[in-house]
């Protein structure tokens, strides 16, 4: 049996910046902004601020965020988080937003991001590793994750991601 690791996907609801406010109109929801807590304590997402994708360590206020924890196994976190590490130092996926996000049409980079596409790509990541491996003890971790196997990343805005995250934890 393998062993397990906590991440979590973390969700900015504090007071925020006139765009972060923007989006949550826009999204009718609480939420401007997600991270992807690793299991060694950095975050990895967009920057909020610099539109650049990175991993560092940041000090989160509990009362400005909304945690949502999710077991995973251990090989499927590192492999996760070797590949948050070469997303480091793309840029932001403005035509993501425009045309995935505002006018649904599906259209995106590949190879840019924006906060809750990246960490819905992450858990997509997973799901696709497990489901090709074939391997049985991943069974309850694929049911998990399935809504990552069905929408593509780029959907996902905040409040749509955390709605999938809390839907999650039903298993």
């Amino acid at each position: 049996m393998s062993t397990t690791k906590t991440v979590s996907i973390v969700f900015y609801k504090g007071r925020g910046t006139l765009a972060e406010k923007l989006i949550r109109l826009w999204t009718n929801s609480p939420f401007s902004h997600s991270e992807f807590r690793r299991s060694d304590g950095y975050y990895h997402s967009n920057d909020r601020f610099r539109f650049i994708s990175r991993t560092e360590f940041m000090e989160i206020n509990p009362e400005d965020w909304e945690v949502c924890e999710i077991v995973l196994p251990s090989e499927i976190v590192e492999r996760v988080e070797r590949r948050q590490l070469r997303k480091n130092g793309t840029s932001y996926d403005w035509m993501g937003i425009v045309f995935s996000q505002v006018f649904r049409l599906g259209l995106h980079d590949k190879k840019r991001w924006f906060c809750s596409k990246s960490n819905a790509d992450d858990l997509a990541y997973a799901y696709r590793l497990m489901l090709r491996s074939k391997d049985g003890r991943y069974r309850f971790y694929i049911k998990q994750l399935r809504i990552f196997g069905r929408i593509s990343p780029q959907y996902f805005s905040p409040q749509q991601l955390y709605s999938a995250v809390l839907r999650m934890s039903r298993y």
